[in-house]
């Protein structure tokens, strides 16, 4: 039997796993820029997710080199809070997290504007050699 987690923030998609215990979290960090910083935040939620013991390996060579980091979260319950705490930074593209091989997803919006005026090209005639 599967379980549904939902979020209360609309920015993530609803994400399927399996019901029962010892969820395998995936995790690699995506940021170019200060990967330093958001190896730091992840860190904080994934002792509060499984525990201390979790983070070996979790260092900022190895998220330089392209690590990606691997854990298990005992009950779906610490597993949904650790979704909803790393929201901003899926979102923001400098993670992706997969769940029991699901990646979690940013929900997209859906309303865009409507582009209207100069980014529609102007008709273009063509002039025969006698009007030239």
């Amino acid at each position: 039997m599967a379980k549904i987690l939902t979020f209360r923030s609309s920015r993530i998609q609803p994400l399927t796993v399996h019901s029962g215990s010892k969820h395998r979290v995936t995790i690699k960090i995506l940021d170019e820029w200060k990967p330093r910083q958001t190896r730091m935040i992840m860190q904080v939620s994934i002792s509060d997710a499984a525990s201390f013991k979790a983070l070996n390996g979790f260092t900022d060579a190895a998220v330089a080199n392209g690590y990606v980091h691997k854990f298990s979260v005992g009950r779906t319950v610490l597993l949904r809070r650790f979704i909803a705490d790393t929201t901003d930074l899926v979102s923001d593209g400098l993670v992706a997290i997969k769940v029991d091989g699901a990646m979690v997803r940013p929900r997209i919006k859906k309303n865009a504007k409507k582009v209207t005026g100069a980014a529609r090209p102007a008709p273009v005639t063509l002039l025969s050699r006698d009007q030239v």
